[in-house]
């Protein structure tokens, strides 16, 4: 662990976009690159992570900071890579593979994510098929490209984006998050569906129930990232 080192922490503006700065000294990534972001928001939101440390820097206790980080010093070197592996989550995404059974499981799954597919379909234009089991089904051609023109090149914004379909387990709830079309807690709830509805049948452990609490709490951040991404 590494002793809190600084005194003032502050976002402070650039030619090229917002810069953390302790004691006036601009803070770099782990790989010692410009830490620079685009909005004054995200800039807030990471120098808030370095404000609230204690006597010792915790980097597990700053996710604002860990996402930025990522996007600067692995998205910004692996970019195709990094749409590619968003785009396969699309193709195999949660919300196209469905319960054979019980009814009551299949029908929480029609009730809840039928409705975000058909957002989906409405507002970027692509066409899912739906299966129910586990044996893959290849999903129509347009949508690889149609996403890679929805996911864009922004460093920052694939991060959150690929960082999100690993969450979610689903590229469609990322998009929705991203979109302010649900909240953090309903994305919570569509990605969990599952989960929480054994839970309600046969209950839960302390385990599985801090496993959730800290999605949630990771959701939550996400949510929190894009819209400090947000002009």
């Amino acid at each position: 662990m590494v002793k809190r080192f600084y005194t003032s922490v502050s976002a402070e503006q650039t030619e090229t976009g917002y810069f953390i700065a302790l004691d006036g000294r601009a803070l770099k990534t782990p790989a010692k690159r410009e830490l620079i972001v685009p909005t004054h928001a995200l800039a807030c939101a990471v120098a808030g992570e370095w404000e609230a440390q204690d006597e010792e820097v915790l980097p597990a206790s700053m996710p604002m900071m860990r996402l930025v980080a990522t996007a600067i010093d692995r998205v910004g070197d692996a970019l195709d890579e990094t749409i590619a592996g968003f785009i396969d989550y699309a193709g195999s995404d949660m919300l196209l593979y469905r319960a054979e059974a019980p009814p009551s499981l299949v029908h929480h799954q029609e009730e809840n994510w039928s409705a975000i597919l058909k957002w989906a379909q409405d507002r970027f234009d692509l066409t899912f098929r739906v299966t129910d089991g586990v044996l893959p089904v290849d999903q129509p051609a347009g949508n690889a490209a149609r996403l890679t023109q929805i996911a864009g090149r922004d460093v920052f914004r694939i991060a959150g984006l690929a960082h999100g379909a690993a969450l979610l387990g689903s590229a469609i709830l990322t998009l929705a998050l991203e979109a302010e079309e649900i909240s953090a807690a309903r994305a919570h709830a569509l990605a969990n569906l599952d989960a929480l509805f054994q839970i309600d049948e046969w209950g839960a452990d302390a385990e599985a129930m801090a496993r959730l609490e800290q999605i949630a709490l990771d959701i939550q951040t996400l949510s929190g990232y894009f819209s400090a991404l947000k002009p």
